[in-house]
């Protein structure tokens, strides 16, 4: 395309993994030559961009508590003022709401306009809504079809946000991890979620305890890294379980490497997933993975090579996997190695500017 000038849309960048793909599409985009700009609803948590050089504009109509219709028209103004101010060709959005937005502001102009579809429940809007769609996996992809959204109207574009700095980058740099951690002294576990609804907390905690019970004496730990609302209940949790003195609550951090890396596997038994960006994290740091075989899990977690998918709900199937993992350590080896693999193979970064560049060629 001539004009490489994209807006990206979205009612905000608060939820983690919204937030985050968001993040890694603007610089995906940029190292390949785009000028990104960004529109939200709020300014929460938009330091991100702007200390990443990106524009921030604050339009009304697109937060989730500001969606009165008189608002709703401001912001289809706002967000045309802004497409031809800046010389944008791509209006690119992230949610419905974002997208209806900014369809509605780009008519009549030479704009297209293009939704990144991040998980279920919108799909009867999105099938009335005349722009193409990115689903971020195939699971989103057989989703929308079910609900009657034409096929040539769907691309999956994995969310591959992985970089050469956060992944782990050869065999011997993932040798030298496995070194550092102690393939053969504590089995240490880690998780990843803001606790917040539910991200299966409880059920890690149940399958933990179930598989502290089976050898008291085994020294293992389980990290789990995140905060939120629900993180009083959780501690309780583990107090009423018994297990608090080898639960760590590490709580929110702005790097999490530090943790994947003194980690053995990687537990995470959300109920709902479309994808799991911190599976792939999980993976980039050589780690093999216990998670429930739903949504978008098995696209990231291949089962049996790279980790180990249980069925929604089956903790002593989990407790089962978490034993494997610990008894057979060359076999928990071989998965981190084949899940970083993978990574590389799939979720690095270039990947994802290549496969959104293809679907704005394709407008």
């Amino acid at each position: 395309m001539r004009n490489k000038r994209v807006l990206l849309v979205r009612s905000d960048v608060r939820l983690a993994g919204p937030g985050v793909l968001m993040l890694a599409v603007a610089h995906a985009l940029r190292e390949r030559g785009w000028h990104v700009e960004v529109a939200v609803g709020s300014d929460a948590l938009t330091d991100r961009f702007t200390q990443g050089g990106f524009a921030v504009h604050i339009v009304p109509g697109l937060d989730l508590g500001d969606r009165a219709p008189i608002r709703m028209g401001k912001g289809a103004a706002a967000l045309r003022r802004i497409v031809a101010g800046s010389g944008i060709s791509i209006a690119h959005s992230f949610n419905a709401q974002a997208g209806l937005l900014a369809w509605t502001a780009t008519r009549g102009k030479r704009v297209r306009v293009v939704n990144t579809v991040l998980g279920a429940g919108k799909e009867g809007a999105l099938k009335r809504l005349p722009f193409p769609l990115i689903a971020v996996s195939d699971f989103v992809k057989h989703d929308l079809l079910r609900h009657g959204v034409g096929a040539k109207r769907i691309t999956t574009v994995y969310n591959s946000i992985m970089t050469p700095d956060r992944v782990l980058t050869d065999k011997s740099a993932f040798d030298a991890a496995w070194i550092a951690r102690g393939a053969h002294d504590e089995f240490r576990i880690v998780g990843i979620a803001m606790m917040n609804g539910d991200k299966g907390h409880r059920a890690s905690i149940d399958a933990f305890a179930r598989f502290v019970a089976r050898d008291p004496a085994r020294a293992t730990t389980l990290t789990l890294v995140g905060d939120g609302t629900r993180r009083n209940a959780l501690e309780s949790y583990a107090k009423e379980r018994g297990i608090a003195n080898k639960v760590r609550f590490a709580g929110a951090l702005d790097n999490v490497f530090p943790e994947l890396d003194r980690a053995h596997a990687f537990l995470h038994l959300s109920p709902q997933e479309t994808f799991g960006m911190v599976l792939a994290e999980a993976h980039a740091r050589g780690l093999p993975v216990v998670s429930y075989a739903i949504g978008g899990i098995p696209e990231v977690v291949a089962n049996g090579e790279t980790g180990i998918l249980c069925a929604l709900g089956n903790i002593a199937a989990v407790t089962d996997a978490l034993q494997t993992l610990a008894d057979d350590r060359d076999q928990c080896v071989e998965m981190g190695w084949r899940g970083l693999e993978r990574v590389q193979r799939l979720f690095m970064r270039d990947s994802l500017g290549a496969g959104i560049e293809g679907v704005y060629a394709s407008l």
